[in-house]
């Protein structure tokens, strides 16, 4: 075909193409070659991730960044920097699953399967270069986390909450769809390149446009679970199981954000007519996610609305985009990739302490299970305990580097208002984050304590590793905005 280079194009989305052969391979094999040794599926699932980062990361360090398939997917430094955290997520989450899955009694092959397909639906919506592509990536990232979430077949309200993400999910799917094609009636376009090239020339938005623009705003919103879009995540965030619950909460986050992201850079000169909608959506989601944490007697419910709290830290730095100043807009988009790495950090090691001491007749949830844990089992009650204190951003962890970074940026790009409530409620947040660390080390346990299972070292492996980098990199704030500092 003219203008097509087919082995170039496959050389760009070489990560992909190897996960999607792992998946292949791993679902194969799991059905006819290592029936009895889900181990092997497991680790071959974490090897792919790995050699998938590998393939990322020389790019990164080589600057290749070229565009495939006729300038639909792109390689950029946005699209490189979110797969990286894509792919993170997906090897601690392979490892929570590891030991999780088999003491809950659901150690099934296809579950790995399911869990590399939504990472590849992920990291092509965080390099789609037009709606159609962003489309795709988004439902191949959904119904993966819809089976997943009701991944254990015999709980009720494991089942319920995979057909409540589901429903709503479809729903959400068509708003965006709907969406994407009136844009293409607004613009005569769906790649981003020539929808930007478009509205440059424009006075104002056409009618069309300002409701594909709309929709693609409730299409996105859902995906990263921000208030009024939210209704599904507490629910869903409790029924699945709880490593489940530990991808999702990173993966879903980041491929949203990244979409968000580079739709609303290339919808910028219309920036007058969606800013004050995301505006409005930041201040809710700060607000009303952290009061609702505050009510929570579930663990997990609780860091499902947290998660809807950080998701309005997040539009704060969309928002502080807008600005004539090339460095506040550049510290915004770097406050926000930051800001998803310890994100991922936070809260995959949360959720993993709770996958860490789940056995097969236990399944750590509410604040009574953990109530003196610190008394029973130190390691995990000391790891939560930090992770808390990095949620509520306290310093010097990544959490507070991360806020820190998103606040100033908010003030240099002239969103003194956003900075303040950004502020206000990051402090009011820290109230339920102390309240978890109360109930593990200051009150007196009112159950008899189980044991954590033998085979959790993959589980704490995790959990540690998300400790040790919420660390560095809180202390060492640099070494990860070097990283992140690949955007401008």
């Amino acid at each position: 075909m003219n203008g097509v280079n087919i082995s170039g194009d496959l050389y760009q989305i070489l990560p992909l193409i190897v996960l999607w052969g792992a998946a292949c391979v791993i679902l194969m094999g799991d059905v006819l070659l290592w029936k009895r040794s889900r181990g092997i599926t497991a680790f071959l699932s974490l090897a792919s991730c790995l050699v998938a980062m590998w393939l990322v990361l020389q790019r990164v360090v080589s600057g290749d960044n070229m565009s495939a398939f006729h300038d639909s997917i792109s390689n950029d430094s946005l699209a490189l920097i979110t797969t990286i955290a894509l792919l993170v997520t997906a090897s601690l989450s392979i490892l929570l699953a590891w030991s999780y899955l088999k003491n809950r009694g659901m150690n099934h092959g296809e579950y790995y399967v399911l869990l590399i397909l939504s990472v590849t639906g992920a990291m092509l919506m965080a390099s789609a270069n037009d709606l159609i592509i962003l489309f795709i990536g988004l439902e191949i990232l959904s119904f993966s986390l819809y089976i997943l979430a009701g991944f254990s077949r015999h709980e009720v309200k494991s089942q319920e909450s995979s057909l409540k993400y589901f429903l709503l999910g479809a729903f959400a799917s068509a708003f965006l769809l709907y969406g994407i094609a009136m844009i293409y009636g607004g613009t005569g376009s769906i790649n981003f390149d020539v929808i930007a090239k478009e509205i440059q020339g424009a006075t104002a938005p056409n009618s069309m446009l300002m409701i594909g623009i709309a929709l693609l705003l409730v299409g996105l919103g859902f995906k990263a679970a921000v208030i009024p879009f939210h209704q599904w995540t507490p629910d869903v965030y409790e029924g699945a199981p709880t490593s489940v619950t530990a991808y999702m909460a990173g993966a879903a986050k980041i491929g949203a954000f990244a979409a968000i992201l580079r739709v609303f850079n290339t919808l910028m000169p219309f920036h007058e007519f969606w800013v004050p909608a995301i505006y409005i959506i930041a201040v809710l989601t700060m607000v009303f996610g952290n009061l609702l944490a505050i009510t929570q007697t579930n663990v997990k419910r609780m860091l499902a609305y947290s998660s809807i709290a950080h998701a309005g830290y997040l539009l704060v730095a969309v928002v502080s985009m807008v600005t004539s100043n090339v460095t506040a807009h550049d510290q915004a988009i770097e406050g926000a990739l930051f800001y998803l790495f310890a994100y991922i950090f936070m809260t995959i090691g949360a959720f993993g302490v709770l996958v860490y001491l789940s056995s097969h007749d236990k399944d750590y949830q509410t604040f009574d299970d953990i109530r003196g844990l610190a008394r029973r089992h130190p390691l995990p009650a000391y790891l939560m305990m930090f992770f808390m204190l990095s949620l509520g951003g306290i310093p010097p962890t990544m959490g507070f580097v991360g806020k820190w970074l998103i606040f100033i940026a908010a003030i240099h790009s002239g969103q003194v208002g956003l900075a303040i409530v950004m502020a206000l409620v990051s402090v009011a947040a820290v109230y339920y984050y102390l309240k978890v660390v109360w109930m593990m080390c200051f009150e007196a346990p009112t159950k008899a304590p189980s044991e954590i299972p033998a085979n959790g070292f993959p589980a704490l492996l995790s959990v540690t590793f998300c400790a040790i980098a919420t660390v560095i990199f809180g202390v060492l704030p640099d070494l990860m905005i070097n990283i992140t500092g690949l955007i401008r």
